[in-house]
């Protein structure tokens, strides 16, 4: 059995959702703010201004309008702070020592209520360097994630960079900054955590002189994705590296799906350590790489199953083909007993230590529950407790077949390179 954290919520009038985990034992007060406004609910002239505003709020407050006087404010609290942006949500957070709780989330709240959104441009050029990150030396997109995207979800917001696009960046002003903040962030469409040595009255008390006169506003709806065109699909993309990037990817259901923990069993047989089959089998037998590894990535309504590797010219055929080797021993034949038990004794361990890890609580506990999503642990582990081994073969099939695989391969001169591996069956 997995138990359910120590922890309570409560609405504000407003409909801004607090909830507080309290650990007596630490020395440090984390909050959390999440607001429903990824870059999923963004329209496609306007892509990147969740991440924009993200940047923005962190630019001074109408209390104390420069940024570097704000933040040395902060800072003189021991406060540190940080935010990400992704495809269905923002987020903040800020640690402080208990004493000094109350100041120091009276001035981060400020940032959401009153923002200065001032120096733009500036801001502007450092986004713009951001998304050089995810290019190559001719401006040319090297991002797996995305290059993938266009194929998983085409023609929907979720296969757009969470950073929008050049154009989209340079068109975004302070009026689209202002009117986004006040359509999205709004009591309805967000949620406040507190973790550490502070009682659930006292962050209620906090949250309502804080936030608590914000507008209600309303909930923040998506569209699902539409069906992906039948594959397989090959993406290549040039990159003066050493090494080539190689990705398969796979498109699943979300985290409310039927066979969403089926997804997440095949994922752990793959890499969950280092007697995992893509460690034991491509780098631990036959030293084949160095950097192998296996994802599931979980949307309230779809996702995204993804296996790949760092590989050096000279192997990359071999792991290609390896890497479908693995595959098709999970659409073949189920996991031996001893394999499934290691798998999940790890698995309940992890779910286990969730309780350690405040990050993990508050996405599990408040940041699904704006999506009316929320799977509490002793659910979670309900639902793994039912997957059985011997169906696995079957589900590995309905996901993991060519007609649903998205092949990336990134690195110098991938475009002719690519050719080699399609002439793998």
């Amino acid at each position: 059995m997995v138990p359910d954290p120590d922890y309570q919520t409560a609405t504000l009038a407003n409909g801004l959702l607090v909830a507080t985990f309290p650990m007596p034992w630490l020395h440090e007060v984390g909050v959390t703010l999440v607001v429903r406004a990824g870059s999923r609910y963004e329209e496609a002239a306007q892509a990147g201004i969740a991440h924009f505003l993200e940047h923005m709020v962190f630019k001074g407050t109408r209390t104390i309008p420069d940024p570097t006087a704000m933040h040395a404010h902060l800072e003189s609290m021991a406060a540190d702070m940080n935010a990400a942006t992704g495809q269905e949500s923002n987020a903040y957070w800020i640690t402080l020592p208990p004493r000094y709780l109350a100041a120091g989330f009276a001035l981060f709240c400020e940032m959401f209520t009153q923002p200065l959104l001032a120096g733009i441009e500036t801001e502007r050029q450092v986004i713009l360097e951001e998304m050089r990150e995810d290019e190559n030396e001719k401006g040319e997109n090297i991002n797996p994630v995305t290059l993938a995207g266009d194929y998983l979800w085409p023609d929907h917001p979720l296969a757009r960079s969470v950073l929008g696009t050049e154009a989209s960046i340079r068109r975004i002003d302070q009026p689209a900054l202002q009117r986004y903040l006040q359509h999205h962030y709004r009591g309805a469409n967000m949620a406040v955590a507190f973790c550490g040595p502070v009682a659930h009255a006292q962050a209620l008390q906090l949250a309502e002189q804080c936030l608590g006169t914000l507008p209600v506003g309303q909930r923040q709806n998506h569209s699902p994705p539409p069906p992906m065109r039948p594959g397989p699909h090959w993406v290549a993309a040039d990159d003066q590296t050493s090494q080539f990037s190689l990705t398969l990817s796979f498109r699943c259901g979300g985290y409310q799906d039927a066979h969403f923990y089926h997804a997440a069993a095949l994922r752990r047989l793959l890499d969950d350590g280092f007697s995992s089959r893509l460690h034991a089998s491509l780098r631990e037998q036959r030293g084949l790489v160095y950097d192998v590894w296996a994802s599931l990535t979980g949307h309230s309504d779809t996702g995204v199953l993804e296996l790949g590797a760092t590989v050096s010219l000279e192997n990359l055929t071999v792991v290609f083909a390896a890497l479908l080797e693995q595959l098709q021993l999970l659409m073949h034949a189920p996991p031996e007993p001893e394999e499934w038990q290691r798998l999940v004794t790890r698995w309940h361990a992890n779910l286990m230590t969730t309780l350690d890890r405040p990050a993990e609580l508050i996405e599990r506990y408040v940041s699904d529950r704006l999506f009316e999503a929320m799977e509490s642990l002793p659910q979670a582990w309900q639902r793994i407790s039912e997957v059985q081994p011997q169906h696995l073969p079957q589900v590995a099939r309905q996901i993991l077949h060519p007609a649903n695989r998205v092949v990336v391969l990134i690195g110098p001169h991938a475009r002719k390179k690519i050719a080699l591996l399609q002439a793998i069956k």
